[in-house]
């Protein structure tokens, strides 16, 4: 009789121990499925990130699909309804399938090929500074000779956008466009500029903003600016002739006005442009931007390229701002065009056109937007920066005394009761998960491991089965000593 009780109170034990051990060890396996599928999808977001030309490939294809017949691209009609509701959505879910947002990746790459290609232009120049790619002593000097040679064959025959161009060029490469070549271009830009047409007057700003030139560039950057903002359309766009917004244009004039955002009339106009661009020039299905025009009727890379430096000189995000169908961005949008080599289209899916002039904008379109990220102002800003030397630090007339040594696991005398040990600051204690940040978002292209799983499923296991034993050695021991008892 007495051996039964205590089998009874052995088994009364064993089902209290059996939901902590149950509960532990579901959330043990619960932390690792969480863990795992982490994994999983950090995996998959890795292969997802692949060559600009399968991805520039499936998009042309989607795209195509999509938008129907084109002049550029003609689709095969499929007579049955069925079939192209299907063949819709196929479009919808191979388009989603390969956006490729590695801007960063892209815009290498093109700057690569530019390198590449020895092109030579200034806009090259420019991309591949905007890119963080560092120039060499002679790739500086080819670039001097360029600039140096193209000025000569002017034969003093300056317009004022030839003068604005090598400008930029020369700021660019750190060279002094007040003296290249024994000639002052800024001089030159502050006489012609006024009476130049739209894109004299938009790359005039952005020529004497480069640098700090002076009063008198300062008063002929305002002069500029007051200019421009008078050829502002009411639809909020600007036009190369006539009065229908022009999408290159409205782009390169938002670019330099961002260089002035502090001022109130500034600011307003820029507003109103970017009300036009998400109006008016969006194309939710692609994507990229399109007002058709005198120059295009169609998307292409330069016009895209054009609205994203705009954007992105004014201080908003094209990829979260314009966000289309699957989500498709400007930013996705653009790093489509790209082919293997690095080189960007003009128009989707065709090698025709000056490929290399959308090479240079689509690089340093995405330039800019790489410094608005990163909060570096204008890709056209070239003003040099000098740090202000740190003050000599002044001796303290009474030095605190040394610290004394502590013995481990005793706490200073005077330290307060809310320093105890057992509070533990995680940030400095855990360590960093393979694969993050410091500010633990997750870097692109890269996959978590093993040692990133949650580790604390098995110490709470542990936890609940020896504390479990300990019930049930009191049980036992509570029911031999009331046997005993009796």
């Amino acid at each position: 009789m007495k051996r039964k009780q205590i089998y009874t109170g052995l088994w009364a034990s064993l089902l209290l121990l059996a939901p902590a051990v149950t509960s532990a060890t579901s959330a043990h396996a619960t932390d690792i499925q969480t863990g795992q599928q982490s994994v999983a999808t950090s995996q998959l977001s890795a292969s997802q990130s692949t060559s600009s030309q399968v991805a520039s490939d499936q998009l042309v294809e989607s795209s195509r699909q999509s938008q129907g017949t084109s002049s550029r691209s003609q689709v095969a009609e499929v007579p049955a309804k069925t079939a192209q509701a299907t063949n819709n959505q196929s479009v919808k879910s191979a388009a989603k399938a390969v956006l490729n947002q590695d801007y960063q990746g892209a815009m290498t790459r093109g700057a690569q090929q530019l390198t590449t290609s020895q092109d030579t232009e200034v806009w090259a120049a420019l991309a591949r500074i905007s890119s963080g790619a560092q120039l060499t002593t002679d790739q500086k000097a080819t670039f001097h000779q360029v600039f140096a040679e193209e000025l000569t064959g002017m034969a003093g025959h300056y317009s004022a956008t030839d003068l604005e161009r090598l400008t930029i060029g020369i700021a660019a490469i750190g060279e002094d466009p007040t003296q290249f070549n024994g000639i002052n271009l800024i001089a030159e830009i502050i006489k012609k500029a006024a009476t130049a047409g739209i894109t004299g007057q938009v790359y005039g700003i952005i020529a004497l903003s480069t640098q700090d030139y002076g009063s008198q560039a300062n008063q002929t950057i305002n002069q500029l600016i007051d200019l421009v903002l008078k050829q502002q359309n009411t639809a909020g766009g600007w036009a190369f002739f006539g009065s229908v917004s022009d999408l290159d244009i409205t782009g390169m004039t938002m670019s330099a006005l961002g260089m002035h955002r502090d001022q109130p009339k500034v600011q307003s106009a820029l507003d109103r442009a970017v009300a036009l661009l998400k109006t008016t020039g969006f194309v939710k299905a692609t994507g990229g931007f399109l007002i058709p025009g005198g120059f295009s009727t169609e998307e292409n890379s330069n016009s895209t390229a054009m609205a994203i430096l705009g954007l992105a000189a004014a201080g908003v995000n094209p990829a979260t701002t314009f966000v289309g169908d699957n989500g498709a961005t400007p930013i996705t949008n653009l790093i489509a065009y790209q082919k293997a080599d690095g080189q960007f289209r003009w128009m989707m899916g065709s090698d025709d056109g000056a490929l290399s002039m959308s090479t240079e904008q689509a690089v340093y379109a995405l330039g800019q937007y790489d410094y608005l990220l990163k909060g570096k102002g204008s890709i056209y800003n070239f003003k040099k920066v000098v740090s202000e030397p740190d003050p000599e630090p002044k001796p303290d007339p009474k030095p605190a005394p040394a610290p004394k040594p502590t013995t481990p696991g005793k706490k200073p005398a005077g330290e307060s009761s809310a320093s105890s040990s057992s509070e533990v600051d995680l940030d400095k204690t855990l360590p960093k998960q393979p694969g993050y940040k410091e500010d633990g978002m997750p870097l692109t292209g890269t996959t978590a491991t093993q040692d990133a799983l949650p580790q604390t499923g098995h110490q709470s296991v542990w936890g609940s089965v020896l504390a479990g034993l300990f019930m049930l050695l009191g049980v036992a021991g509570y029911q031999t000593r009331r046997l005993k008892q009796r």
